[in-house]
């Protein structure tokens, strides 16, 4: 008995060898040492976060801010047309397959983030009355976010410049190897280069792009090919930001700074260039 149960597991070993190339080798269209190129959009969600406003006769901080995106309504033109395409919440990058599991890519994800206007929260600090005699205090008190006291966006907008490292694990492709079908796990950093817009006591400007800070954190998602060369990847990214000098007003000593976590959706239609 114990000699069949061997020879069983003989045959069921050689068996499982037998596949062994099946998965020592890569099935699919081939990935390792290929060009890829994407455009899509995106939606973000923020959490609360306290901004710090420093300056000449101000140094105040507004607690647990609300916030959230400004999407661009869905029309033909405002997505599709070449002219208008830098308008909405968008995503591009440019990468490399260092082998059919991994690659590296460089990219830009154009958020916007828009604090609620009309929110009450908490202000702690001092704001003399040479600066804003109406809004002057030294003690924690409540506010109303009107758009005479702080209205602040940056909506041309968060940028966040990541260099993106991701793993691929196929999970099916085709009898012909034209197309398939991934899963993606990776991790992205870089630098944060908002043009924000802010009012503060009435005073400010939609300032010019400026390096603010940095985003770091991880994504995963699913990544298809198609004909050997099309490409589409649905995916969420979630992270950390933090912005130790925004610009606001214009003024060389007026700054804010802030940070929170952010989750991000995505969906972008590529190319794959070479073989």
């Amino acid at each position: 008995m114990f000699h069949h149960a061997t020879q069983s597991f003989h045959k069921v070993l050689a068996g499982l060898c037998s596949l062994l190339p099946l998965f020592a080798f890569a099935q699919g269209p081939a990935l390792k040492g290929r060009i890829f190129v994407h455009w899509g959009y995106n939606r973000a969600q923020y959490t609360t976060s306290n901004i710090h406003f420093t300056g000449d006769n101000y140094d105040f901080i507004v607690h647990d801010v609300l916030a959230k995106d400004r999407p661009e309504p869905f029309a033909f033109g405002a997505y599709f047309n070449p002219k208008n395409i830098w308008i909405p919440q968008y995503n591009y990058r440019v990468g490399w397959f260092a082998s059919d599991r991994w690659s590296f890519s460089l990219g830009v994800d154009h958020m916007k983030y828009v604090m609620v206007q009309d929110q009450r929260v908490q202000m702690t600090g001092t704001i003399s009355a040479d600066r804003s005699v109406k809004y002057a205090a030294n003690d924690a008190h409540d506010v109303e976010l009107t758009s005479d006291l702080l209205r602040y966006e940056h909506t041309d907008g968060l940028n966040l410049l990541s260099i993106d490292v991701d793993h691929y694990d196929q999970l099916w492709h085709s009898a012909n190897n034209k197309h398939a079908l991934y899963l993606t796990e990776g991790l992205f950093t870089g630098p944060v280069i908002p043009r924000t817009d802010v009012r503060l006591f009435g005073e400010g400007l939609n300032n010019k792009f400026h390096l603010a800070g940095y985003g770091i954190g991880a994504q995963g998602g699913l990544f298809g090919v198609f004909w050997g060369r099309a490409t589409a990847r649905l995916g969420l990214r979630a992270g950390y930001i933090d912005l130790p000098s925004v610009l606001t007003t214009g003024t060389a000593s007026d700054r804010a700074r802030q940070h929170f976590w952010f989750a991000e959706q995505y969906l972008v239609l590529g190319v794959l260039i070479g073989k």
